[in-house]
């Protein structure tokens, strides 16, 4: 009898550690979670400080997760993929409380490969229900998130299950909330959602980071079609948080980076500019009358990036450059090469995380140019 019982419990023991190792697989095998220390990102017990670069992702959920991105970025010494996410992954407008199965499965997978080529993940929602900011050309705007309390719910509730599902997965270093913010209204808008989905992800993570963004404009005006910056303390505000990380993107200018692209308004089609150009003139115009004249060059792309690392630095709080990049035809023969090399130089010389777009995109993908790939791998930090 003795025996017998020995037996039982030497299978349940087995049992256990195998469960524990199935586990193991889809949770991490780092033994410490990424957190912010003041203005650094560290890690492990003496804090060690991390730098992060990498890429981003704009993968489809009805496809398998690309291992080749993953190969890519951990050849070239990079460490963390940031992964677009669409609501529609997660549910359908008339059922936003049914998360689909399937989503968690594809999340899963990620993660299977993050920990085969030892990088982390970002996840950032890059679509949100009832928000359409970007200029496309015959899409039409959507702020309804910002006066709609159905959508706000929907907002946080998703973030606050994802959030729920991954908090012991120290794979991923955070999550990112919201892409690309223009406001109906003012900032206040945006602060209120963002400090509504802190408290909701909260409740259930205390581990990860979270990523807030700045915004591009109010009363439905974006920084790209006025014109007109918003002053930085204005663009960017504190939450409510001590593990948070603001972020901004950096397509420095805007119809430099996007010439000739197909989803643009049509007078943007028409330019052709090149990299660096010291007889192009760049007007740098706040709302509040500041004003400051620029040639096109590394000059006037170090004076913008610093304006964005005002905040950072008055706060003592860490910032992520989330996307940054050129359409292919500007790599190409309109100077992106040697935009791309001064921009990283930027990032590196003033300690700044960043995430490159994109790794694969019909426009913008990166994956096939060979001297892109020489230049993340020469300036890497």
């Amino acid at each position: 009898m003795k025996n017998i019982v020995l037996l039982i419990l030497f299978c349940m023991s087995a049992l256990l550690i195998l469960c524990c190792g199935a586990y193991g697989e889809i949770t991490s095998r780092n033994k410490d979670f990424i957190k912010r220390l003041n203005n650094k990102l560290v890690i492990g017990e003496e804090n060690k400080e991390i730098f992060l670069r990498g890429i981003n992702l704009s993968p489809s959920v009805s496809n398998k997760p690309d291992e080749n991105a993953y190969k890519y970025i951990a050849d070239i010494k990079m460490n963390v993929i940031r992964i677009h996410l669409r609501y529609r992954f997660f549910y359908n407008p008339d059922s936003p409380n049914n998360y689909k199965e399937s989503v968690w499965e594809w999340l899963n997978e990620h993660i299977k490969l993050a920990q085969k080529y030892q990088v982390y993940l970002i996840f950032q929602l890059t679509e949100v229900e009832g928000a359409q900011f970007v200029p496309i050309k015959g899409y039409p705007f959507d702020y309804a998130i910002w006066e709609d309390d159905q959508l706000q719910s929907n907002f946080t509730s998703l973030w606050r299950e994802i959030a729920d599902r991954y908090k012991h997965e120290r794979q991923v270093i955070g999550y990112s909330l919201f892409c690309e913010p223009v406001c109906s209204k003012t900032v206040d808008q945006w602060k209120k959602l963002a400090n509504e989905t802190i408290k909701a992800i909260r409740q259930v993570d205390k581990n990860h980071i979270i990523f807030i963004e700045r915004i591009y404009g109010e009363n439905e005006i974006r920084r790209e079609v006025s014109k007109i910056e918003l002053p930085i303390d204005k663009a960017f505000f504190l939450v409510d948080d001590d593990n948070v990380v603001y972020e901004f993107y950096f397509f420095e200018r805007d119809e430099y980076t996007h010439q000739f692209a197909p989803w643009r308004p049509e007078p943007e089609l028409l330019q052709s500019i090149s990299y660096p150009d010291s007889n192009r003139t760049i007007i740098y115009e706040e709302e509040n009358g500041a004003k400051e004249t620029f040639r096109f060059t590394k000059e006037y792309l170090e004076f913008y990036l610093h304006k964005q690392m005002e905040f950072g630095k008055k706060y003592n709080v860490p910032m992520f450059v989330w996307g940054f990049g050129a359409l292919k035809n500007v790599y190409r023969n309109k100077g992106g090469l040697t935009w791309l090399e001064d921009v990283v130089d930027l990032y590196n010389k003033n300690d700044l995380h960043y995430t490159l777009w994109v790794y694969r995109d019909e426009y913008c993908g990166i994956s096939d140019n060979e001297e892109v790939k020489k230049i993340l791998m020469k300036t890497i930090k």
